[in-house]
């Protein structure tokens, strides 16, 4: 397969990153990777998708470490390339990551990819998924049932009820929020300024407030999933736990999360079954959600991660599991075969 990697950087790339255990177990198994930004691209009177692409063809590299310094060094091959030429385009670019503010919930990758997709190009995510998953509202559009009570507003005077109503402890957040940020635990409302948290958290947007959930103390799950389904390394899921530092309702690990390693459990079975149709669906392919206890809390569609942790906890290689997906879905589209849902072997799971 040819297998293009759009990233914001080459140069921010890391070994720990997703997108770097994708790229080189590509590259490990013989296909042709390469690497571009979207600064680089273009679209000419053909409407053919060019860019300025770093090759690593050719290159006999043993280990994502010396697969980055290749990238990084200029050993690597700089040619233009036709993207639409590549079997699989993964959108590893992810909009909340703007620069500047005026790019903030923009991601003109996601137009390209719609173009590429028209061409026969598997554009992984689907840029349509993209466009309905761009915000945390996505989660909307799942059962009440499995995901926290949440409001979306920018009124001040909804955010105040929607806490008094609640009678318990909140989560205030921005919509289009990531790492972290601006997020703040609301346990009383009588021992807090609500309103500067308030204007604090809507100066750029809309603003999510969310039931606190006790569940959290234990730490979050991330579970990664193919298709819809967990993706499985033998009968081991591709998952692990998230633990908030002391003191700190955030999980993240840029910011003093640990991890753990985890269970797949029953209510995180109802959970997937649940969303399995719509992600389908909506062409997302690849995705990271985030579970708390009983309840959905993210669906991290533009750049999920955590493989690296995951190989690490548990000494295997999801990376693997992925890269083999896709050479099937080639081998069917060489074919022009269809592929049925749920045929692959990691789809045939069960609850450990």
């Amino acid at each position: 397969m040819k297998i293009c990697f759009v990233v914001r950087s080459l140069f921010t790339q890391l070994p720990s990153y997703t997108t770097t255990h994708l790229a080189f177990e590509a590259h490990r198994r013989g296909h042709e990777v390469v690497y571009t930004t979207l600064n680089s691209f273009s679209c000419n009177d053909e409407m053919k998708v060019l860019a300025t692409g770093i090759s690593l063809e050719g290159l006999s590299i043993s280990n994502r470490f010396d697969f980055l310094k290749a990238l990084h060094s200029g050993i690597a091959q700089k040619k233009e390339v036709v993207l639409s030429d590549f079997d699989v385009v993964f959108l590893r670019y992810n909009p909340n990551e703007s620069e500047t503010e005026k790019e903030k919930g923009r991601n003109p990758s996601v137009e390209f990819g719609r173009l590429l997709k028209l061409q026969g190009v598997m554009v992984v995510n689907d840029p349509g998924g993209l466009t309905k998953a761009a915000s945390k509202m996505y989660l909307s559009s799942f059962s009440s049932e499995i995901r926290a009570e949440t409001l979306i507003t920018r009124s001040p005077v909804k955010i105040k009820e929607f806490l008094k109503n609640l009678s318990k402890p909140a989560i205030i957040k921005p919509l289009h929020g990531f790492g972290g940020q601006d997020v703040f635990f609301i346990k009383n409302l009588k021992e807090i300024n609500i309103n500067q948290i308030i204007s604090s958290v809507s100066r750029n947007g809309y603003v999510m407030a969310q039931e606190y959930l006790p569940a959290v103390k234990k730490g979050d799950k991330r579970i990664l999933l193919l298709n819809g389904y967990p993706i499985f390394v033998g009968k081991q899921p591709a998952l692990y736990l998230r633990v908030s530092p002391r003191g700190d309702v955030r999980s993240n690990m840029h910011v003093g999360g640990r991890r753990k390693k985890a269970k797949l459990t029953v209510s995180d079975v109802k959970i997937i079954e649940t969303i399995r149709p719509k992600l389908i669906a909506d062409g997302l392919y690849f995705v990271g959600i985030d579970v708390v206890g009983t309840k959905l809390l993210e669906v991290n569609v533009f750049c999920p991660g955590g493989i690296n942790n995951i190989n690490e906890l548990y000494g295997i290689n999801v990376g693997r599991v992925v890269v083999q997906d896709l050479e099937r879905r080639f081998r069917y589209r060489q074919s022009g075969l269809s592929l049925k849902t749920g045929s692959n072997k990691n789809q045939e799971w069960v609850l450990q």
